[in-house]
């Protein structure tokens, strides 16, 4: 920890040539003097809190919080010795404690988010401030569900998962499944997560370290796991990786209107004619990702499909989705994309009764069923560190199996 004193430029240099200032002065979450205990110190400060708001600066900050100029200039003068304070942003929260009955500062915090914090604090020599850190604190948690409607209706409402939790579990498995078609009743979940505070209070879910999932009797498994090299992915119980070439859709929140026809009604053309792809309908401005990496070799208006953008992947495969109400930024002919990048919105244009995505593929020049590609997997585990992974494998499952049993 950074201790500084704010104090005149000569008692500055001497504290330098003398070393840093005991440790004493900084004695914890509490001030030193008086208030060695923290019910005594609550109940002898006030605390008044504010926000930093937009272009505002730290100083004025301070005088919404009604500090003198004397003490505001001797705050941010200690508190400058370990953050350059005026790059203080928008948002940074304040709390600011002082004695009770008086003016007097004994204790600032200046909270910059992500857990990075400035503290100040009152001793007989002056201010002294540090920057602390405060690393989230990660606690694990299961849960586990039957599907009788949908994965949301079972995991969020069912067992009031977060939201994001779910997202990522469907996303863990969105190259074998797809949630919005292929879901069974009776289908079954099971999830390991981390759950992240700081401070006591609740950030929101981190990474989902295992799961399953049980679609019509076929069961999936996934494991997370970073090499030797740090580059982290999802792999089943062998070690096979489960990210493959091409998603199941292009569409993060979807449903599928009409599947893949020889012979579909046109709506609007009157008559019957090959829909060699599947329509996904969605609200205009539903964003439209890339099923793989690839080139964009077409951007712009064509016909009845409207606004429209097809991408060529290795292997002799083309996509292209039509129908956009606008394309996504940068988005042109030549780019490389890769999986999961956004190439535009759902919309309605061209001859299109009302919003939807028109997605399609192509196999060495010929339409095939989107829903039916033949996956082409990620390399699996290598053989040096199948062990390690194994390892890594039986410690979380013994983990979720044991707090799964916990909670029946």
């Amino acid at each position: 920890m950074v201790l500084t004193l704010f104090l005149p430029a000569r008692e500055r240099r001497t504290a330098a040539r003398t070393g840093p200032p005991s440790p004493m002065l900084l004695p914890g979450p509490f001030p030193a003097g008086p208030f060695q205990q923290k019910a005594d110190w609550a109940a002898s400060v006030k605390l008044d809190e504010a926000t930093v708001e937009k272009n505002q600066t730290l100083a004025q900050s301070l005088d919404r919080l009604g500090v003198d100029p004397a003490q505001a200039y001797a705050l941010i003068g200690s508190a400058s010795e370990v953050m350059d304070m005026r790059k203080v942003r928008p948002g940074a929260e304040l709390r600011l404690y002082r004695e009770a009955g008086e003016n007097r500062v004994v204790r600032f915090e200046c909270d910059l988010g992500q857990g990075d914090c400035v503290l100040v604090l009152a001793t007989p020599a002056g201010f002294a401030a540090a920057r602390q850190a405060f690393p989230p604190i990660t606690n694990l948690e299961v849960a586990e569900g039957v599907i009788r409607q949908s994965l949301w209706e079972a995991a969020v409402e069912g067992q009031g998962l977060d939201p994001e939790v779910v997202l990522s579990f469907s996303d863990i498995f969105s190259y074998d499944v797809d949630f919005f078609t292929e879901v069974r009743q009776g289908d079954a979940f099971q999830i390991l997560f981390e759950k992240q505070y700081r401070r006591g209070e609740y950030l929101g879910p981190g990474r989902v370290l295992a799961a399953s999932y049980t679609n019509e009797g076929r069961r999936l498994t996934a494991y997370y796991y970073a090499n030797g090299r740090g580059e982290g992915g999802y792999y089943n119980e062998n070690g096979q990786a489960l990210k493959k070439m091409f998603l199941k859709s292009p569409l993060r929140y979807r449903r599928i209107s009409s599947y893949f026809s020889r012979s579909r009604y046109h709506p609007i053309l009157k008559i019957r004619r090959p829909h060699l792809g599947v329509d996904y309908a969605a609200p205009t401005g539903t964003p439209v990702e890339t099923v793989g990496d690839g080139v964009v070799t077409f951007v712009g208006w064509k016909g009845g499909y409207g606004r429209f953008v097809q991408i060529k992947h290795g292997q002799g495969y083309t996509t292209s989705y039509a129908h956009l109400s606008r394309y996504a930024k940068g988005i042109k002919t030549g780019r490389r994309v890769r999986q999961g990048d956004l190439v535009g919105h759902v919309g309605a244009s061209g001859l299109a009764t009302g919003p939807h995505l028109d997605f399609r593929v192509k196999h060495n020049g010929h339409f095939i069923d989107p829903l039916s590609i033949k996956q082409t997997p990620a390399p699996p585990i290598k053989a040096g560190e199948k062990k390690a992974f194994l390892a890594r494998v039986q410690e979380v499952r013994a983990v979720m199996e044991r707090r799964l049993a916990a909670l029946r």
